[in-house]
This record gives C-alpha cells, sequence and structure tokens, in this order.
C-alpha cells in the first residue's frame, strides 16, 4: 500500500518537473516565434512545441487532482522503471547526438506533434487516474482505453521515434531502446497492481490487446447463388 506521505511527496515532485518542463518549452516556443524567419517549416515546429507545452500542462494539472491510490506497486523497482521510463529520453541532452536532413527532421516533427496530440487525448480520458508510478486509483476502459490496454504509452512511442529520428547516432538509439524496455517493464508493473487491485481487469484484459491495437477482420463477402 503506498502510504499518504509517498503519494504527497510523489505528486510535489511531478508537479515542479514538469512545470519546470512546461516552462522550458514555453521560452523556447518564443524563441521559434521571435526568430521564425531563421527556423525551417516553423509553422510545423511551433505546432509541435505547442502541443507538448499542452501535454506537459495537462500532466502537471492531472497530478494535482488526481485521485487517492487504492493500491501502488511495492518495492525499488517498479519506481526507478517508472521514472527511468518517463524521463531517459532527456540523457539526450548531454550525449552526443547526430543530425538528418530536412526532409528526415520535417518528418519527425510531424511524429512528435502527432504522438503529443494523441498523449493530449489519452490523458483527457485518463483523467484523474492519472500517475507516474505503478498506482490503481481507478480503473479507465473506455475510448482509447478500449481499443489497446495502454495508448499513452503507445502515443508516447510515437513522439519517442520522432525524437530518435530527429537524433539519430549510436547513442540515441541506445536511449531509445533503454526507455522502450522501461516503459514495457511499467506496462507489466501496471498490469499487476490492476488485476490485484480490480476484479473485472482480466476480462478486460482478455477483450483489448495491451499495446498495438487488433486489425480489423475482413468480413466475409456473400455468396452468390
Amino acid at each position: 500500500m503506498i502510504s499518504k506521505l509517498e503519494d504527497v511527496l510523489g505528486k510535489a515532485f511531478i508537479v515542479v518537473v514538469f512545470f519546470f518542463l512546461a516552462m522550458t518549452q514555453w521560452a523556447s516556443i518564443v524563441v521559434i516565434i521571435r526568430d521564425r524567419d531563421s527556423v525551417d517549416f516553423w509553422i510545423l515546429v511551433l505546432s509541435s512545441r505547442v502541443l507538448g507545452l499542452l501535454f506537459l500542462c495537462l500532466v502537471v494539472g492531472l497530478t494535482v487532482v488526481r485521485h487517492a491510490p487504492k493500491l501502488s506497486a511495492g518495492g525499488l523497482e517498479p519506481r526507478l522503471s517508472a521514472l527511468a521510463g518517463t524521463f531517459a529520453l532527456m540523457l539526450l541532452v548531454v550525449l552526443p547526438t547526430g543530425s538528418v536532413g530536412p526532409g528526415l527532421l520535417a518528418g519527425s516533427t510531424i511524429l512528435i506533434a502527432i504522438g503529443s496530440a494523441l498523449s493530449i487525448y489519452c490523458l483527457s480520458w485518463l483523467g484523474r487516474s492519472f500517475s507516474i508510478m505503478a498506482s490503481a486509483r481507478s480503473l479507465v476502459t473506455s475510448g482509447p482505453y478500449g481499443v489497446v490496454r495502454h495508448p499513452l504509452y503507445a502515443a508516447e512511442a510515437i513522439s519517442v521515434v520522432g525524437v530518435l529520428i530527429a537524433n539519430w547516432s549510436a547513442a540515441a538509439l541506445l536511449v531509445g531502446a533503454v526507455q522502450f524496455a522501461f516503459q514495457f517493464r511499467r506496462m507489466f508493473n501496471e498490469e499487476r497492481v490492476l488485476r490485484r487491485t480490480f476484479p473485472e481487469y482480466a476480462n478486460y484484459a482478455a477483450t483489448v490487446p495491451m499495446f498495438i491495437p487488433r486489425l480489423p477482420m475482413p468480413m466475409p463477402r456473400p455468396e452468390r447463388g
């Protein structure tokens, strides 16, 4: 069981960190608007940054108003996995990364924008059940959560691919692989907690895929008489 003090401290940490990231994102938006004549496809870049800012602000807001946890994963590993999965990409700031041409850079920006938009959509459905750590607050099974059980991670993965393309290098690929590994570990940790908390989760998991949506089955053609 997660203690009330741990939940409060975790909430304060997430709010402070993501508020700082939001302010940094806002500063980058101001720079893009001010120096737009020197930025390639600046409207596309600006749109991507604005969506990223909205996502960060939504994380801060939902963290402040989130439900109290019914149960949380015990031990150190789930907590370390959650933090590593959330912040691993920040290593790209200090590691040597490559550069790509304008075409790939535009494509990566589009992927980041799409991933951010989908992340905002998923967060709006998750609402006050949102948490960085593996915790059970309330069970959400509708909207994007009726398509896959972890749509927020799927949406974030699209943005991550965009970031990796923009910073294409061996170091970026290594960081991306580590980040994806920790994200999948987070999914399993969350599944374990949700199964223990909500008896109906087993039926939900049996009908909704974990990460990749099922392809629609083709309708059989009617036989001609």
